[in-house]
């Protein structure tokens, strides 16, 4: 099992946040204070992020607001009849999964079904819907401090590193493409298994850009200029799984026009993988981006369409891809620049 700093970091930060709420709830806490200590553990266990720690609480704050305020309802206005409060639960929950079911806010929905049974099953009164919801209140600021001063980690720099990750896979692949020890059969066997690990990041930059939102809130370009880039490594992905099985790998390797092409691509790949972990930590801008930007038409950095190819080769892919390489650069150079404006460091 590998145990990496991360992962010790999070454990760390998450049982130091138990502590502080089993303190507070024994010492100086409200009655119900058990749903301070559980919001703490459901909000930092699954969540490395703070732009993912404030999304996981916005959700559980609205949640069981909704609930609560829900609850009431028939609380006060009908007796806290128990007959009533079952079919209270019935529509609340018909309408929490009408409306949150497969949705990117179906946490709400969710935490909605179950808190309606514990405030109408147990012939709560008002007092207890209140003291509830104070209490994940608390729950809630305590893991955003706990995530905001205790070795903080931020989304906005681990789409940097999905980028890096991604792009390092890439390579890997362009490389096996030129590598003449390699059979087809064991290139494409190659491109199998780092598959999993391209597609397991594609899934994390999802997750990223998403918490990356609640962090850059004042720059709302550095996560639209982070997709634009992924956008176009994606598409590289694509097109090497074209030449990986689609071409003739031994008219690559020793073709005198394309080998160059791909060693210049290869390079070029490593530069951008140096950016992103450089800027990971301090503004860098390499001279190869710079040459790049000067090389880009207008059209692409706009993001018009390309060319339509009726009759495509290794030659026109191998261009396509330098075209996208070029669109990379151009909105990494965006990215970098308002990480630096805004100091993301």
């Amino acid at each position: 099992m590998n145990f990496t700093q991360s992962q010790f970091t999070r454990a760390a930060r998450l049982s130091l946040a138990m502590i502080i709420s089993f303190v507070y709830v024994a010492y100086i806490g409200m009655s119900d204070g058990i749903w301070v200590i559980m919001t703490c553990a459901i909000i930092l266990f699954d969540n490395p992020t703070l732009g993912g720690t404030i999304n996981k609480s916005h959700l559980r704050f609205w949640g069981t607001f909704f609930a609560a305020g829900f609850s009431l309802i028939f609380i006060i206005g009908f007796a806290n009849n128990v007959i009533i409060n079952l079919c209270g639960i019935v529509i609340g929950t018909f309408l929490a999964a009408y409306w949150y079911m497969d949705t990117a806010q179906g946490y709400i929905g969710g935490l909605i079904s179950w808190t309606l049974p514990i405030i109408l099953l147990n012939n709560n009164d008002i007092k207890s819907a209140f003291l509830r919801l104070m209490n994940i209140i608390i729950g809630i600021i305590i893991s955003y401090i706990m995530l905001r001063f205790f070795y903080p980690e931020y989304a906005r720099d681990k789409l940097l590193e999905s980028m890096q990750n991604t792009i390092t896979e890439l390579k890997t692949l362009l490389s096996s493409i030129s590598d003449p020890q390699l059979t087809t059969e064991q290139i494409q066997e190659l491109y199998l298994n780092h598959e999993t690990k391209i597609l397991a990041e594609i899934n994390s930059f999802n997750r990223w850009q998403t918490e990356a939102k609640w962090e850059t809130k004042q720059a709302p370009e550095y996560v639209d200029t982070a997709v634009l880039a992924y956008l176009h490594i994606r598409r590289l992905y694509r097109l090497l799984s074209v030449i990986i099985f689609y071409f003739n790998h031994d008219e690559i390797r020793y073709n005198a026009t394309i080998q160059p092409q791909f060693t210049q691509i290869k390079h070029q790949l490593e530069e951008i993988i140096d950016a992103l972990s450089q800027n990971q930590k301090q503004y860098c801008i390499p001279a190869m981006f710079n040459q790049n930007n000067k090389n880009a038409t207008s059209e692409l950095s706009n993001h018009n369409e390309y060319k339509h190819y009726q009759n495509l080769s290794i030659q026109t892919i191998t261009d396509i891809i330098q075209i996208e390489i070029n669109v990379i650069t151009i909105n990494l150079v965006k990215l970098f620049k308002s990480r630096q404006t805004h100091n993301y460091y």
